[in-house]
């Protein structure tokens, strides 16, 4: 066969690579950290409010989690957030607990 556009010699489209994929439009990634952070600001003055707010915070970013594979552009906000929502929830454990026994 005589195709010219069968030709792949000289064609740069192997060097480029392969795309990656944009994980940023994720579903439950930036409200899960947002939520995660006001969670962790509002575990100082309100424990029981940061509380839920952190817990609605991980169960978006858990969705995200699932979404995004590992080593990912866009999984380090993810990981952020689920970090940010277990030092807020030993926030307020501590902190109701040294409240009771104090």
């Amino acid at each position: 066969m005589n195709d010219p556009r069968a030709n792949m010699d000289g064609n740069n489209l192997f060097n480029m690579g392969s795309p990656r994929a944009d994980w940023s439009k994720t579903p439950g990634r930036l409200p899960g950290f947002w939520l995660s952070l006001a969670g962790f600001v509002l575990a100082v003055v309100f424990p029981l409010p940061s509380l839920i707010v952190a817990v609605i915070g991980l169960a978006y970013s858990t969705q995200a989690l699932r979404a995004i594979p590992a080593r990912a552009r866009g999984r380090g906000l993810v990981l952020a957030s689920i970090a940010l929502v277990a030092v807020s929830i030993a926030l307020v454990l501590g902190r109701t607990i040294l409240s009771v026994f104090l």
